[in-house]
């Protein structure tokens, strides 16, 4: 049933994100609040004054108000977020990732009207940071942890995106199975249903019509696995070119990677870019050799697209990927498991195309937004009916 036939009053929501530049987080936020909008629901968005999230929401009509929160303890952080709620009254607040997950639970529980509390956990990137070295890091990541169980006590519901993520929280009772559900990720796949020409996208990228193309979206973190791409790819890259879209805190060191590797004239790195449709129009296959992952938007952008995805069985992803099915599944870290991988998609074009019909499909299936926010908006009524 409809959520707009069944609850003819609007609930006011705000989704609280701290951070406004494209990413995974700031995607979901978007498409759930234009999606929102159809199931009856008042949104808006709290987030830093300027970035791309800000733009998007002014095109699409979505109220937003700019915040400046640290992840940091600061009295100016707590009167910032306090000030907005206390005004403007919502009956729900939403918030995403760590930073907002602190301020905006901390401060709503404060408030005399007493709004509603949901959080989504986009991954717990805490509980996968693999390569602690030392007893600060592991003090720091026990801190994250405690906090995050104290804010369950006054949270009236915890999202989590998959159920790897699910089964992650409830293990460090930082979610409980009482007041916890999962809801994909969703993504609007009229997007990428009629794609940019593929010749014409391969002229953006400088890609001759004949070439092999692996692609790659991501920051250029840790978590995103890049050095094990390049060096798989080392030894292919007399088949095909490797592009890679997305800036980080790794950007030098993986130029000096594919320098050291003789590989820069075949690698290239793109930084930022908001253009993804036509890079995913101008690929052959999607490569994401992540360590760790919740449930990557940009992988269910490369499925909608029909492109043949390549990925790590990790956390959420066999979730999206099953091997042979829809894609190929390689184990993390795994150079010479990859770059066999990538020379079977090399000469193995009609499983590729096995794939890619089996791709959208999946989507369509199972992480569309519309479905997304029509879960979404039922946890709000259900939450807002409990007293």
């Amino acid at each position: 049933m409809a959520v707009s036939q069944e609850h003819p009053q609007k609930l006011r929501v705000l989704a609280m994100i701290d951070d406004a530049s494209l990413g995974g987080g700031q995607m979901h936020v978007l498409l759930l609040s234009k999606y929102l909008q159809r199931e009856n629901i008042e949104v808006a968005i709290a987030t830093e004054s300027k970035g791309w999230l800000v733009n998007q929401a002014q095109i699409l009509d979505i109220p937003t108000y700019a915040i400046a929160i640290s992840n940091k303890l600061t009295w100016q952080s707590f009167q910032n977020i306090y000030q907005l709620l206390k005004t403007q009254k919502f009956d729900v607040i939403h918030t995403h990732g760590g930073t907002a997950g602190f301020w905006g639970r901390l401060v709503a529980a404060c408030l005399k009207h007493k709004p509603k509390i949901i959080h989504t956990y986009h991954g717990l990137h805490y509980l996968n940071n693999i390569q602690i070295k030392s007893p600060q890091q592991k003090i720091k990541i026990a801190i994250f942890q405690k906090i995050d169980q104290l804010l369950l006590n006054i949270t009236d519901q915890i999202i989590c995106v998959c159920r790897s993520d699910y089964e992650k929280a409830i293990a460090a009772k930082v979610a409980t199975p009482s007041k916890t559900a999962i809801v994909y990720n969703g993504i609007e796949i009229d997007k990428f249903s009629h794609p940019t020409n593929k010749e014409e996208s391969r002229k953006i990228f400088d890609i001759t019509p004949t070439e092999f193309v692996f692609g790659n979206v991501g920051r250029l973190h840790e978590q995103k696995g890049h050095k094990y791409l390049l060096q798989a790819f080392a030894q292919v890259a007399d088949r095909a070119r490797l592009l890679i879209i997305g800036d980080g805190e790794l950007k030098d060191e993986l130029i000096k990677l594919a320098e050291v590797l003789q590989i820069s004239d075949r690698v290239v790195f793109l930084g930022a870019r908001s253009d993804v449709d036509e890079f995913l129009s101008a690929i052959n296959v999607f490569v994401m050799p992540s360590l760790w992952e919740g449930q990557p938007i940009a992988l269910l952008e490369a499925l909608a697209m029909g492109k043949p995805c390549i990925t790590t069985d990790v956390d959420g992803i066999p979730e999206i990927i099953t091997n042979n099915i829809n894609g190929y599944l390689v184990k993390p870290k795994d150079i010479a498991g990859l770059t066999q991988i990538m020379h079977k998609a090399i000469d193995n074009p009609k499983i590729l195309q096995q794939f890619a019909n089996a791709g959208v499909n999946t989507i369509t299936e199972k992480f569309l937004a519309q479905n997304m926010a029509k879960a979404i908006a039922n946890i709000y009524l259900e939450t807002s009916a409990k007293f």
